[in-house]
């Protein structure tokens, strides 16, 4: 076992650099739990329970309130992904440079991933600007209960992606 810290560690600047490692690393897995777990709950929890208890004048406030609330934790979650993503793609020694999509497991895994975390945030996208508002402000209520279906199938496709981000997470950590 290696000495963390002290005389006996002969790199003392390799200890900062993997407490920014390990911080990157918390950071990217809490923006994860936050963006992630909201759309799951959101998905299997809060709207199946809104649709049998909530009238459709009322989901029409509900809901649009549950989205703006969660809205500044979304972006923040989507803004941390990006710096400790980056960061961690960067300094992460299977990297092999963007012209090498396929030159190693870990690399194509990484690829695949992040097709689903952009197909994933376009779901977000189109469920934030189209889907929202059609349940605020509907045609009528037949609109506003087909808006609410889309929300359901939107959300839980993004729980279902996110899962598959997860797996393919551990993958590369595996290969």
């Amino acid at each position: 076992m290696r000495p963390v810290f002290g005389p006996a560690r002969s790199e003392g600047w390799r200890d900062l650099v993997d407490v920014v490692q390990a911080v990157v690393a918390w950071l990217h897995a809490l923006a994860t739990v936050i963006l992630l777990g909201y759309y799951a709950l959101l998905a299997f929890v809060v709207l199946p329970v809104l649709r049998r208890t909530v009238n459709g004048l009322a989901l029409g406030r509900v809901i649009p309130a549950i989205e703006r609330r969660a809205l500044p934790l979304i972006l923040a979650s989507i803004g941390v992904f990006l710096v400790t993503g980056t960061y961690l793609l960067l300094t992460d020694e299977r990297f092999l440079g963007l012209g090498h999509v396929f030159g190693n497991a870990w690399s194509t895994l990484i690829v695949i991933k992040h097709v689903l975390v952009i197909a994933l945030i376009g779901i977000g996208v189109f469920i934030d600007l189209l889907v929202v508002p059609d349940i605020a402000n509907p045609v009528d209520e037949a609109a506003r209960t087909v808006a609410i279906r889309r929300l359901a199938r939107g959300t839980s496709a993004i729980a279902a992606l996110g899962t598959v981000v997860l797996l393919l997470t551990a993958a590369a950590q595996a290969s």
